[in-house]
């Protein structure tokens, strides 16, 4: 709590600023998103939105009063402990949204470029505002110089004088923040360039369905020893995969690397209780020290009504759920992409020159005419798959699989693109297709009933346009036999050992001489393929 000093007059507070209408809704918001994101995932993007949008007003706000010193030292700290909320509340978040791209499965997450350019924005105006805050201490503030050096500042239960050892100790803390925002931003400066351009650009979106990198001509066996210590028992599995790619996303914040470094990060019961416990003592932690800086003054109503939007969609969730019978289910599936067929590109260099001439061309140029597509799977527009490309072919043969949960209710949308024309920046899309895993793999017909299911289905034709294209068509299969992590369908030939790495987990506890747990070493052997068109496989 702030004290005041016999010279100052009194440490005054403005409460469209700091009043606890503000921080109550921001308090609120806080609750209700995270208890959102647990849920109904789907719902959460509104109620991230209105926390953000909130965050970044409160930040103008504080900084416009703040030049007409129409604020005292006491609000600008307040505001910059409110704004640890959102902070915490988004990386909560996205670290859920973000969830499938930390697993080993082969899926990411779905971008919105707006998405990105908002969590960079609110990041770096919280960093900003921080550090303008305690740097501007002495002289901030709409009271006199005494009562900026009577404030006390509350950090984690310590009473610490704002002017003293306090704004020292915080501008350590931001100053070491900042560092590591602007490290992090120029390590993606790339993925904040492409995103500002796909807000004003659909042909400049296409670049964050492409992989960072050109994929290596490598390919991975990844040989798998587990021990189980109670038993004595040993299992041994072996698999051939493509290196993984890494896409473009959203930058991290500090708190998004403190989720992902725990160590049981991984673990079932970490990721349905352990990150909302951190979060949770986190945000605890930050209203506590916030309540300390200030009294309760009156009630503000407005900034309460900014809570509406995580409430009504948490209360259209239940009410949902409850109105459209009994809840899906989930199951674990294996989607197949097999291959293309007939694939035109969209746009050529060659558009302009008459058909006579084109025949003419060398057949070096003419193959250029040619489309080098790579397929993108979306599962109810959340997560996402990129296959590879295949160079200047119509017919590419993919034959890459992944592991997914869907529901009754899931719809899966084949994308088919053209690398050319992404690398071009001209529009690169050739085509798409929609799946029902429902309608193609039904439920058993009898209660209990146990068993693989599959389907396979060729030659689905493509739409572009509007229109149905017969001549496109695209070959896929489903399967529910997820026993064996997915890889490559045949064993590569003509490969060199290029290196390997061996990695060791152990969970063991030990009661005399009776030992539980396991021992799992994965040795990833790394081989080099000279020439990836050449590329034979052996079934």
């Amino acid at each position: 709590m702030a004290s005041v000093d016999p010279t100052c007059a009194g440490i005054s507070s403005n409460p469209d600023i700091s009043g606890p209408g503000v921080r109550i809704a921001l308090y609120l918001q806080s609750l209700l998103s995270v208890i959102l994101v647990r849920v109904s995932p789907k719902d959460a993007p509104g109620a991230y939105w209105s926390m953000t949008s909130t965050a970044i007003s409160l930040i103008i706000s504080s900084v416009i009063t703040s030049a007409q010193r129409k604020i005292s030292l006491l609000d600008a700290i307040v505001v910059v402990y409110v704004l640890l909320l959102p902070v915490l509340t988004s990386a909560f978040g996205l670290s859920e949204m973000l969830e499938p791209s930390q697993r080993k499965s082969s899926t990411h997450l779905v971008h919105s470029p707006l998405l990105i350019i908002a969590n960079w924005m609110r990041s770096a105006l919280t960093y900003a505002f921080a550090l303008y805050v305690w740097i501007s201490a002495p002289t901030l503030g709409s009271g006199p110089p005494e009562c900026n050096e009577a404030t006390r500042l509350i950090f984690f239960g310590a009473s610490l004088p704002a002017l003293g050892s306090g704004r020292f100790l915080s501008l350590a803390v931001w100053g070491v923040a900042t560092v590591l925002f602007v490290k992090r931003t120029i390590k993606g400066s790339m993925t904040i360039s492409i995103a500002f351009r796909a807000l004003f650009s659909d042909t400049a979106s296409q670049a964050l369905l492409q992989p960072k990198e050109r994929p290596k001509n490598e390919v991975l066996q990844e040989c798998v020893t587990v021990v189980d210590f109670a038993t004595g028992d040993t299992t041994d599995t072996s698999r051939f995969l493509q290196p993984r790619q890494i896409f473009y996303g959203i930058i991290k914040g500090v708190t998004d690397r403190i989720l992902s470094w725990v160590p049981s990060g991984t673990d079932r019961w970490y990721r349905l209780y352990g990150r909302t416990a951190l979060i949770s003592l986190l945000a605890s932690c930050a209203i506590i020290m916030t309540e300390l800086e200030l009294l309760l003054n009156k009630l503000e109503i407005l900034p309460l009504l900014l809570t509406i939007s995580p409430l009504l969609s948490l209360y259209e969730s239940i009410l949902s759920r409850s109105s459209t019978g009994p809840t899906t289910e989930t199951r674990l599936i294996r989607f197949y992409i097999r291959r293309a067929k007939g694939l035109q590109r969209p746009r050529t260099e060659f558009d302009a020159y008459l058909p006579e001439i084109i025949d003419r061309l060398p057949e070096v140029l003419r193959k250029a005419q040619t489309p080098s597509p790579f397929a993108v799977i979306t599962i109810d527009e959340r997560e996402m798959y990129t296959s590879r490309a295949e160079e200047s072919t119509c017919d590419p043969e993919w034959d890459e699989s992944f592991d997914v949960r869907v529901g009754n209710l899931s719809t899966i949308v084949i994308r088919v693109f053209d690398h050319k024309c992404v690398d071009l920046g001209l529009p690169g899309f050739i085509g798409f297709a929609t799946l029902l895993p429902f309608a193609l793999m039904p439920p058993p017909t009898k209660e209990g009933e146990q068993g693989i299911q599959e389907a396979h289905v060729k030659d689905i034709p493509l739409v572009r346009e509007g229109r149905t294209v017969p001549s496109m068509t695209v070959s896929i299969s489903l399967s529910t036999d997820t026993r064996v992590p997915p890889g490559l369908p045949a064993v590569p030939q003509a490969v060199e050992l290029q290196e390997m790495h061996i990695r060791r987990r152990v969970a063991m506890a030990q009661l005399g001489d009776r030992r539980w747990g396991r021992k799992k070493d994965t040795r990833t052997y790394v081989y080099n393929v000279p020439d990836q068109n050449a590329l034979d496989f052996k079934l």
